[in-house]
């Protein structure tokens, strides 16, 4: 007998956006994989669903990934859950499913997602879109992040700290520009659910004077800056030049346009030696 693994999703926040079928699901699993057992717990207590409950989580899926497999490898039927939405996404299962062949069965529960439920609402178009997760702490790697925006001139969406929404929001207004649209959803299908579009400059002034509470799910538009073609400015590159250096150059013009650092230094050596 097979045995399987369900990657069950669960609400986000409203526990009535439990499935039928993920609650027949977990009823019928022989143990449930949990990223927080308390969470959990509450859960399967909401659908009385008696069910032992094993922690897996970032920190120890891959010190339990052997014990689950030759569970599986036993015929038994396992259920994967987080502490809300879809397991994977940004949340423990990748380090399991990966490793699971064709000896095993998984099969996905689909339920809530913080990730389609804030594209549902969105006022921005999102028939193309990417998915960044949550960005790096540190605001060098959230900006390369970031670019990735401007660079495929597709909105983005991500998962962010009440903590950091300031400086990612400042780090949009450097990357893609002030006037760039923003969607933030706070606390999705929750009691205290609060859902806002406006400007990055915006609302980095409304949340310098009322600080975001609770879970947040955010939607970044395309960038408002325009690119420039560096190969137009080869006459006033060449003016430049001849009274500045090739750093002075690049400066003076980064100061009034938005090019690429590396790109346009590249191009004034290439003018300046007469390339």
């Amino acid at each position: 007998m097979l045995g399987t693994l369900y990657i069950v999703a669960t609400p986000i926040g409203n526990l009535q956006d439990m499935t039928f079928r993920a609650v027949e699901v977990l009823k019928n699993s022989d143990y449930v994989l949990a990223e927080s057992s308390a969470r959990t717990s509450k859960l399967l207590s909401e659908y009385n669903i008696n069910k032992r409950i094993v922690t897996f989580n970032k920190d120890n899926e891959k010190r339990k990934r052997s014990s689950i497999l030759q569970d599986l490898s036993e015929g038994m039927s396992i259920s994967l859950v987080s502490d809300a939405g879809t397991p994977s996404l940004s949340d423990p299962g990748f380090e399991l499913v990966k490793e699971i062949g064709s000896s095993f069965k998984v099969i996905p529960i689909p339920g809530a997602s913080s990730l389609t439920t804030a594209l549902s609402v969105s006022k921005i178009p999102i028939n193309n879109f990417m998915f960044l997760g949550f960005l790096s702490k540190k605001s060098s790697e959230r900006k390369m992040q970031l670019l990735k925006i401007k660079t495929f001139s597709m909105p983005g969406i991500i998962f962010e700290s009440k903590h950091r929404v300031i400086s990612v929001l400042s780090d949009i207004t450097d990357i893609l520009g002030g006037d760039t649209n923003i969607g933030i959803m706070r606390e999705l299908t929750k009691i205290h659910e609060e859902i806002l579009f406006g400007t990055a400059s915006e609302l980095t002034t409304k949340f310098s004077r009322e600080p975001l509470t609770g879970e947040i799910t955010m939607i970044i538009g395309t960038s408002t800056i325009k690119q420039i073609n560096i190969e137009t400015m080869e006459k006033k590159i060449s003016e430049l030049s001849k009274k500045y250096s090739a750093s002075e150059v690049v400066n003076i013009i980064r100061l009034f346009n938005d090019i690429n650092k590396k790109e346009l230094y590249k191009y004034v050596l290439n003018i300046r030696q007469g390339g």
